[in-house]
């Protein structure tokens, strides 16, 4: 009888426990290598939707201006001698040249309950996504103005969340730091009842900023710009500076008790905001900006000589 032996197959292939272990270490090291790369890819993706957002407003803005011969003011109320908060801003009146019809015509601005109530207030809680910066993680929320009739469950859910301001002056855009300032002593574009037209800006339309990048205090806060309404800014606190909320304070600005003039520029992508100017181009300005040229860079008429590069 033959026997028959099972080849020698030599000893069995396998991964030992420090093999494994070893494996596993270096995977997470190239994963920790990577994870910066990946994630400034898409914040990159980010910025550049941004840029594109203030994009597409420079050019409404500028539609806006060829169909009344002006821009769009600021913010507007139809009876500016009343003393009356009814107020709405550019963004509200930019809908139209924006693909927003549908939300413009749910405005009634001869409401006397302003932005607050009936079908207005349905209007004004409508997210704009053109208006907001994919780098914000606030911007799908509604921010609290001071009503007692919520847009959304949220007591504070009154008006839908912007991440776009007017600029308004280079050093306060309020009068008494309440009511907007009309056209004739704001230095900036954005001003109360009354349109800025190219031919006022004599420092040159590709050297005057026309709407800027703002941020809130932050998701769950509740307090941010709202586009309906009151969202312009000036440049004294510089860009990301202490009241532009990134690194600082949101302003105490509810019930008036601490005035109009909320948070200046700021922005959650490194370095500086983006800014629209007045020839609708798109500009990212580096927060170490000197005082001079942003002031210069703010007034539409100052006369500056601005260098080759800020």
């Amino acid at each position: 009888m033959i026997s028959r032996q099972r080849p020698n197959r030599g000893p069995v292939a396998g991964f030992t426990l420090v093999e494994l272990l070893v494996v596993i270490a270096i995977i997470g090291i190239l994963i920790a290598m990577l994870l910066p790369a990946v994630q400034a890819a898409r914040e990159a993706a980010r910025r550049i939707q941004c840029a594109n957002n203030f994009k597409q407003v420079g050019l409404a803005l500028h539609n806006y201006h060829t169909t009344h011969n002006t821009f769009v003011p600021g913010m507007y109320t139809l009876d500016p001698t009343t003393g009356d908060p009814h107020w709405y801003s550019w963004s509200a009146f930019l809908l139209p040249f924006m693909e927003e019809t549908a939300v413009y015509e749910q405005f009634n601005f001869d409401d006397p309950h302003y932005f607050w109530a009936g079908q207005t207030r349905l209007a004004n809680a409508q997210i704009i996504n053109g208006y907001l910066c994919p780098s914000d993680a606030q911007g799908g929320e509604w921010v609290n103005t001071g009503s007692e009739n919520a847009s959304e469950p949220n007591p504070l859910d009154d008006s839908a969340y912007a991440n776009m301001a007017g600029v308004g002056d280079h050093r306060d855009w309020t009068v008494d730091r309440v009511w907007p300032r009309t056209l004739d002593t704001a230095r900036g574009m954005m001003a109360a009842n009354g349109g800025c037209r190219i031919r006022d800006i004599t420092d040159g339309t590709s050297q005057t900023l026309i709407i800027g990048e703002v941020t809130g205090a932050g998701p769950g806060t509740h307090e941010g710009f709202f586009w309906s309404c009151w969202n312009l800014a000036d440049t004294r606190d510089g860009i990301n500076g202490l009241y532009t909320v990134i690194g600082g304070v949101w302003p105490d600005t509810n019930g008036y008790s601490g005035g109009m003039r909320a948070a200046g520029f700021s922005s959650f992508h490194p370095g500086g905001c983006h800014f629209t100017m007045a020839d609708a181009s798109v500009q990212f300005i580096d927060e170490e900006i000197s005082r001079d040229v942003l002031d210069a860079l703010t007034t539409r008429a100052g006369g500056d000589v601005l260098p080759d590069a800020y």
